[in-house]
């Protein structure tokens, strides 16, 4: 489950949200991953990845406040994955949690961790 958090908030900000599972190959249409190919190399970049990430918070966070509540993140994650992300327990997240847990998961899911993700 940790594993599939950054990839699902990708994908509840770029489509429909989408279960995907680490240990086999990104369950990625084309169009997600030419969204977060900015570069349109044909992989997707640990920078790439961050950079959506992190406007990714921006539209999470609807009232500006630099934190995001449950409710805030409801589309996205569950209750039990916000626990999760939610490092400190204070019933909120911050920049820095997110993008933490999402570059974890990035990594996780970089197979040969050459810091980029392809296609499958």
């Amino acid at each position: 489950m940790k594993k599939s958090l950054a990839l699902a908030f990708a994908l509840g900000l770029a489509a429909p949200m989408a279960a995907l599972a680490q240990s086999a190959p990104l369950d990625l249409s084309q169009e997600h991953f030419e969204q977060l190919d900015v570069d349109k190399n044909g992989r997707i970049s640990e920078v790439e990845y961050r950079q959506f990430m992190d406007g990714a918070f921006t539209k999470l966070d609807a009232d500006g406040n630099g934190r995001l509540s449950p409710s805030e993140t409801a589309s996205v994650l569950t209750a039990e994955q916000f626990a999760i992300v939610d490092s400190d327990k204070n019933g909120e997240l911050s920049r820095t949690e997110f993008l933490d847990q999402v570059m974890r998961d990035f990594r996780r899911a970089d197979d040969d961790s050459d810091g980029h993700l392809q296609y499958p």
